[in-house]
């Protein structure tokens, strides 16, 4: 570690090791209290193994259920509300995220983005998978920092874990039925229970449909932002013995809607032939969530996957075996520059397929080592097959792209914790992956006369061997109060753009992390503080271009390096039995270490001439750090619009996603009536500073707002009637800024959104 980093590290530390006395005055409340009023106690897998979160040496976020449910938070496009270091972009039928600032935006189809999800142990290798619309929830565990040793998988920024629930002792039904603005209607049920005392089963549903847009296309005159929405997931668990159990689980979900690709040209821009964003061709301004354009966007998904999951008591060891079977279908067409005119439109059919297997053994028996150790396997293969058109391809028609990838990945891993005193803890290891990519991609140019010869790539092989690993030591100051200090090595192979299968691959992203923390529960468990400090050193980092790319494409671009400070704070309370209160917040710096060969988009033209009669001329700096336009100057100031590129250095400049601050406050309160009732309050605040969607820094997302809140009324315990409202002031912001040569597009977040709920349980 270089000396300016170790500096950096310990006055990140100094401040998260301050001490809970600095932020006792901070009104928490926690998600769950216990029977004497206190905080329950919250149990995680963060290690392969249920444990109490408040001895993992990892800094983790753990939301349950009710927690989800209360503050409305019910898709994964949601999460960023309630864990403040999370951030989700929607591109197309990807869903993209980011923790702690660490993420990718190349949304294209064989991505598998840079943290890791997994739902009940098994990993989704598509980014479509990523989109989960929330039911049947135990918790979702939000691992923050590289996860390279015992998840390994692409999890080089942090993982999220989505934990459902299991058939218990007893049938259960519970559910709910709701109407909202919009013409939405919601419907959610679960039923799971014993069919014996060896063999339980449930079923969980899910429906969303979304009869009116959240816009208008005045274009085509249709509706703009509809979803349709279905699932199902069902699982059986068999305990033939008690050491043995044995868990057979099936999901499936379509999925279609064009929430995130119904553009508009980005407000306060030109477009390509002098449209301009946010007004109508004659002038008139549009609605936010409203478009211009002239072919209608749409997406359609189909996912679906089974999973095995043994779980054996060997005695001295848990044995676990987990396997796995994904598959997504995605049909999209969408109109990339955003406006009128038929300038560029992308219709694509994409699909993958994956196979898994993980096989773990962890120790059981009492003493002051406890270790584990474990195989995992993954086959994924990734199909695209795109068609581009429009006149932005003049004299041609358009261009032909197909392109496959096939990747196979081979790990093995081992950890251990052995405990020096009964207060100190320390924990290693070690993780080595080989990652082996086949590709076989190109493209033709369309004409008049039809599609020319393919033209591939010469590339078509890649091989990636990496070991990376994890070192942590915990010291416990009292029973309620511990620090940790951890390093850890995450580590994301190399691969091929299959939009743009011409591109040479990019390289494997490494990162390197050391992180200082606090947990402590004080006040008899009434409040939970926990903080974190880090500073992440990143190889070849991954960004997502398309200045590079074909036009409408994208390619994957390795910047040099990347530094990333931050301090992580999340707190929960219980002052009195009726009343929660939780909360969090992100300070966050990264920035770009070394990047020379970015390309950035500028706004053609500035408005006024440079010399009569003179033809566009364009003047690029070599340094694009802080550059707002370096100027393009048509004859007689004619705005014909769009954009073009330059290339340079934007090293400092900060990285994509990575607000400097952002942070949420949430509050639940219970009011008992009569004997068997009550009524609940919740809410919940949550705040984003503002962020760069691409690494020139031009699209930007100002800072912005999010309030939630609803009311439920329960006469009974079985049923309750609830009164909800999301987005409640209607804060107008964007969740995806894309830049091509015809202009940037922009796709709006969701606007207020209100209803009614019919809540039962039985």
């Amino acid at each position: 570690m270089s000396k300016s980093s170790t500096v950096r590290l310990r006055a990140l530390a100094g401040v998260a090791l301050a001490g809970p006395a600095a932020f006792a005055a901070i009104p928490a409340l926690a998600q769950e209290t216990d029977a004497s009023g206190g905080l329950e106690e919250i149990v995680v897998t963060a290690q392969h193994r249920e444990e109490r979160m408040q001895d993992v040496p990892i800094a983790v976020a753990a939301v349950t259920a009710n927690a989800l449910r209360d503050n409305g938070v019910d898709t994964t496009r949601d999460l960023p509300q309630i864990v403040p270091s999370v951030q989700f972009t929607r591109s197309g039928a990807s869903g993209l995220l980011f923790v702690r600032g660490v993420g990718t935006t190349n949304a294209a189809v064989g991505e598998e983005g840079a943290n890791a999800v997994y739902i009940d142990g098994v990993y989704m290798a598509d980014l479509g998978q990523t989109i989960n619309n929330f039911n049947n929830i135990e918790r979702i565990e939000v691992l923050k920092g590289p996860q390279g040793t015992l998840f390994g998988r692409n999890a080089t920024g942090g993982l999220i874990h989505i934990i459902t629930r299991e058939p218990g002792d007893e049938w259960k039904l519970d559910g709910q039925l709701g109407y909202g603005n919009y013409d939405t209607i919601n419907a959610r049920a679960y039923v799971g229970g014993p069919i014996t005392d060896k063999v339980g089963v449930d079923l969980a549903l899910t429906k969303t449909h979304q009869s009116d847009g959240w816009g208008h296309n005045v274009t085509l005159d249709r509706k703009n932002k509809v979803q349709d929405f279905a699932g199902a997931r069902s699982k059986l668990v068999i305990r033939p013995t008690d050491a043995v159990k044995l868990i057979i689980a099936g999901d499936y979900y379509e999925n279609h809607d064009n929430l995130a690709l119904g553009y508009q040209i980005d407000p306060g821009t030109i477009g390509s032939g002098g449209q301009i964003g946010g007004r109508t061709p004659t002038g008139q301004s549009l609605g936010w969530w409203d478009a211009t354009l002239n072919d209608y966007p749409d997406t359609r998904q189909k996912i679906w996957g089974v999973s095995g999951t043994l779980e054996a008591d060997l005695g001295f060891a848990k044995l676990t075996s987990i396997s796995a079977y994904r598959k997504t279908t995605n049909r999209s067409s969408f109109d990339v520059d955003g406006g009128p005119l038929s300038l560029l439109k992308i219709d694509f059919v994409s699909g993958g397929k994956s196979i898994q297997q993980e096989v773990r053994l962890a120790s059981t028996m009492p003493g002051p080592l406890s270790w584990q150790l474990g195989v995992f396997y993954l086959h994924n293969e990734a199909t695209n097959d795109s068609n581009f058109s429009g006149l932005g391809f003049a004299p041609l028609l358009g261009q032909h792209i197909v392109a496959d990838l096939k990747s196979d990945s081979y790990a093995a891993f081992a950890e251990a914790t052995y405990a020096i005193t009964p207060t100190t803890h320390l924990t290693g290891g070690i993780r080595y992956t080989k990652d082996k990519r086949d590709f076989d991609g190109g493209q033709a140019n369309v004409t008049a006369a039809g599609e020319g010869a393919l033209t591939k790539n010469p590339m078509t092989k890649l091989s990636y061997n990496k070991v990376t690993w994890r070192a942590a030591l915990r010291q416990d100051i009292t029973p309620d109060i511990n620090v940790y200090l951890s390093a850890n090595r995450g580590f994301k192979a190399g691969s091929y753009s299959l939009q743009s299968p011409l591109n040479s691959p990019y390289l494997p992203q490494t990162i390197t992390a050391y992180e200082a923390g606090l947990k402590s529960e004080l006040f008899d468990r009434k409040l939970r503080l926990n903080l974190s400090a880090y500073h992440y050193d990143i190889q070849d980092y991954q960004v997502r271009s398309a200045a590079t790319a074909a036009l409408g494409a994208s390619v994957t671009l390795n910047a040099a390096t990347v530094k990333v400070d931050g301090i992580d704070i999340d707190f929960e309370a219980a002052p009195t039995q009726h009343l929660r209160l939780f909360g969090g917040a992100t300070i966050l710096d990264s920035r770009y270490g070394k990047f020379g060969g970015a390309g950035a988009t500028f706004q053609a033209p500035i408005i006024y001439p440079r010399v009569v009669g003179q033809t566009q001329a364009t003047t690029c700096p070599a340094n694009l750090a802080g550059t707002k336009n370096p100027g393009v100057f048509f004859p007689n100031g004619v705005a014909a619009g769009g954009y073009f590129t330059c290339f340079g250095d934007v090293s400092g400049l900060r990285t994509m996603n990575a607000p400097k601050f952002t942070a949420s406050f949430g509050a639940s309160y219970k009011i008992p009536v009569g004997e068997t009732g009550q009524v609940r309050l919740s809410g919940l605040y949550s705040y984003n500073s503002g962020f760069v969607f691409e690494p020139d820094t031009i699209a930007r997302q100002p800072r912005y707002s999010l309030v939630n809140g609803s009311i439920e009324y329960r006469p009974a315990e079985q049923f309750g009637f609830e009164l909800w409202i999301r987005n409640a002031f209607n804060e107008k912001y964007s969740v995806q800024k894309i830049s091509s040569g015809t202009g940037i597009t922009q796709s709006a977040g969701a606007p207020r959104t209100y209803g009614v709920n019919l809540n039962f349980s039985f």
